[in-house]
């Protein structure tokens, strides 16, 4: 019997959910939701004077990129060497978000905690048109 797993599926959507929770707050309680997160890490910090850029807003920028490139390159190619490198990649940016949160005094909240495992998650599993064999149930 060949039963499909919606893991991948699960994953996608819990990734799509997590940029309208709120992925980061202040000490005052100002809450950012995710897209907000991604779009000041991508786009605003070039924005900023030179010295004032980090280098680990640059990587936290282009975090979804590269996570969306692993993905497209699975889809096309499988679980190739050029998706294991690129989800390598994806999975080694992630500690620099937290560089950021610490150097905007942020703490994360649900939505980046969903984010990284939904990024996970969907990473590991098994790619959209693949089905694994089950075992069928005995029955006695």
């Amino acid at each position: 019997m060949v039963k499909e797993r919606p893991v991948f599926a699960v994953a996608i959507f819990a990734y799509a959910l997590s940029f309208g929770l709120v992925a980061a707050s202040t000490k005052g309680g100002v809450s950012l939701p995710g897209f907000e997160c991604a779009y000041y890490t991508l786009v605003v910090i070039h924005r900023f004077p030179r010295d004032h850029m980090n280098v680990a807003w640059l990587i936290s920028g282009w975090i979804n990129i590269v996570f969306l490139a692993a993905l497209t390159m699975r889809w096309w190619d499988g679980n190739r060497p050029p998706f294991k490198i690129l989800r390598t990649i994806t999975l080694l940016m992630i500690p620099f978000c937290w560089i950021v949160f610490y150097d905007g005094r942020l703490f994360p909240r649900e939505g980046h905690s969903l984010w990284v495992a939904s990024m996970v998650l969907a990473l590991f599993s098994d790619s959209p048109s693949s089905s694994r064999e089950v075992p069928a149930a005995s029955t006695s």
